[in-house]
């Protein structure tokens, strides 16, 4: 009978003392229960190819204690690709930019952001991205200077390059009447990292101007053969089949 006592005093105690735990963690601040919240949040908004540049963009926020400086890595299989930092980053937009590696193209990045506060490196976010960059070629139309052959190709491309075309044929699509035919460039056409127009003069196993009509529609069909520079080393593939309509 005189242990009920004792044993429900305990059982009181140690309520209270639990109750006064949580009522701690709701209502005293974070540095009195334990809590510390990060010295800021970080967001990746963008990530965006502008020829041989990539921008990564970000939006940093809740700046208790304002970074030195904030690292970008760029990784593939848990290696570093790229990497850029930025010195006396605002709380708010900024914008790092890295050289656009080939072999970030067309993949899943993983982007790592790192701040530096009072001289030490803390990690701060990872997020996961698909590196996409314009690589884009099409046959616009074909023109005679003096009785040769060209074909006018547009091009959207990171790199600096060189180009050829490759089996072009062109067709009268309201006729069905053969222009051009196994057409060949004579030579590499080299162009600027970007977009633009290049004018690529062919050789041809069969040429016939007769076909060509006022107004008509022309069904250019052929590849082209693309070369191009990095400071990782030079590339080639052959871009086939493209098939362009001309007016």
């Amino acid at each position: 009978m005189d242990g009920e006592p004792r044993l429900s005093f305990v059982t009181l105690i140690i309520v209270i003392a639990v109750l006064g735990g949580l009522a701690a963690v709701k209502y005293f601040p974070p540095r009195l229960s334990g809590l510390v919240p990060p010295p800021l949040y970080v967001n990746l908004t963008n990530v965006s190819a502008q020829g041989d540049r990539l921008t990564i963009s970000l939006n940093v926020s809740k700046c208790l204690i304002k970074p030195d400086a904030i690292t970008v890595l760029l990784l593939l299989n848990d290696k570093v690709v790229e990497e850029a930092s930025l010195s006396s980053p605002s709380c708010g937009a900024n914008n790092l930019t890295v050289y656009l590696s080939p072999y970030l193209v067309g993949r899943y990045a993983v982007i790592e952001v790192n701040a530096t506060l009072g001289g030490r490196g803390y990690v701060l976010a990872y997020f996961m991205r698909l590196i996409e960059a314009p690589e884009v070629f099409r046959f616009v139309n074909v023109s005679f200077i003096n009785g040769t052959p060209l074909v006018t190709v547009y091009y959207d491309f990171p790199y600096s390059l060189n180009l050829s075309v490759l089996e072009l044929q062109d067709i009268n699509s309201n006729n069905s009447y053969l222009i051009l035919y196994n057409c060949n460039s004579t030579r590499p056409i080299h162009a600027e990292a970007g977009e633009g127009y290049l004018l690529v003069p062919l050789r041809c196993s069969y040429v016939s101007i007769q076909g060509m009509t006022p107004g008509a529609v022309y069904s250019l069909r052929g590849a082209v053969y693309v070369t191009y520079y990095t400071p990782y080393g030079n590339f080639s593939y052959e871009v086939g089949l493209i098939d362009s309509s001309s007016g």
